[in-house]
């Protein structure tokens, strides 16, 4: 059967990147590590990594992930595995990565041509049925406060989970903590530096960062407070099916304080008004898990403020997103969350 070569138009790429087109000929090109004989391949989305829908044979399919270059190491995305693993066997609803014929999880491969050509780590996991709650910058539906109970027991059972699990030996994954996240070199970028902003823009967003990096220094970080996250638990990463819900893309898996997996979770509502309703939701169900301090469930506030701006870095750095269409809405929410970080009226 001749393969279908689709071309989502979610997210048309810029000139400097490969075409979609270049993107499925190179999922093709790699395929057969898996021993997968793909009858069609579909992008379906690009945001830190292309994601391809794989159709195989007997109407099965899989999801075909091309990594964005140079954010995780083959090192940690086999740490991630690892990880997401023990996961399943905790009984996290997660999707299960799935080995190549030689045993491996990822593989590199070309993609485009010219001065366009670039390689990518590639990885397959299984197909998760459903779609998605939400977006991962804002959500004005309020119906999906009735989730955020099930999201709240999901980051607590992730959180009990890393109490109870050693990493193996050459375990890799990156860091959430001052330095990750306001440090002179942040995860996300110098959000405080954007070539967009205005000086006094610059100036409030440094100032923030200032009084934020003074109170996540003051936060503890031993193993009851800080540990293995998830990181990015926003709408767009929890898929639906109509009776559970299942956590995917691990890409920013890392070490963080848990109070900052709970302000991921509850970033998309800052501004709507149901954003309320959902925290409480969220906390409750977070609580029927974990023991959690009165302390600790206000540091989301921190953390809340702290996403705000970083996101001002991530999206900057990503102008191939569709979503970059909203980075003045961006920056108007973080300039609200330094405002009241600094204590401006």
């Amino acid at each position: 059967m001749m393969m279908q070569l689709l071309f989502s138009m979610f997210s048309p790429l810029p000139s400097q990147m490969p075409t979609p087109e270049q993107f499925v000929q190179a999922a093709a090109a790699v395929a057969p590590a898996w021993g997968l004989k793909p009858v069609a391949i579909e992008v379906l989305s690009h945001s830190e990594n292309v994601v391809c829908r794989v159709g195989l044979p007997d109407r099965e399919q899989v999801v075909m992930r091309l990594h964005r270059p140079g954010y995780n190491s083959k090192a940690e995305l086999e740490s991630e595995v690892q990880w997401v693993a023990s996961l399943a066997e905790a009984d996290i609803p997660v999707p299960a990565a799935l080995p190549m014929l030689n045993g491996g999880h990822y593989c590199p491969v070309e993609v485009g041509a010219g001065p366009d050509r670039e390689q990518r780590m590639v990885g397959v996991v299984e197909w998760v049925e459903g779609s998605p709650l939400g977006g991962p910058l804002t959500n004005a539906d309020k119906g999906v406060v009735a989730h955020y109970a099930t999201i709240g027991k999901l980051a607590g059972k992730i959180r009990e989970h890393h109490t109870g699990w050693d990493p193996p030996k050459g375990f890799q994954r990156r860091r959430w903590d001052l330095d990750g996240l306001l440090g002179p070199d942040p995860l996300w970028g110098r959000f405080w530096e954007v070539e967009g902003l205005s000086n006094s823009q610059r100036a409030l967003f440094n100032e923030a960062r200032n009084i934020l990096r003074h109170e996540l220094s003051e936060l503890p970080k031993g193993p009851d407070r800080f540990g293995l996250i998830h990181s990015d638990l926003h709408l767009g990463n929890l898929m639906d099916d109509g009776d559970n819900l299942t956590v995917i893309d691990f890409d920013d898996a890392g070490f963080g304080w848990f109070s900052h997996e709970l302000a991921c979770a509850l970033h998309p509502g800052v501004g709507e008004l149901w954003f309320a309703d959902a925290r409480k939701a969220l906390v409750e169900g977070y609580r029927s898990v974990c023991t959690v301090t009165d302390e600790e469930i206000e540091s989301i506030d921190t953390f809340l403020a702290v996403r705000s701006l970083m996101i001002v870095g991530w999206l900057d750095a990503r102008p191939e997103l569709s979503a970059h269409q909203y980075f003045p809405l961006v920056v108007k929410g973080a300039e609200a969350a330094a405002h009241a970080v600094c204590g401006h009226s």
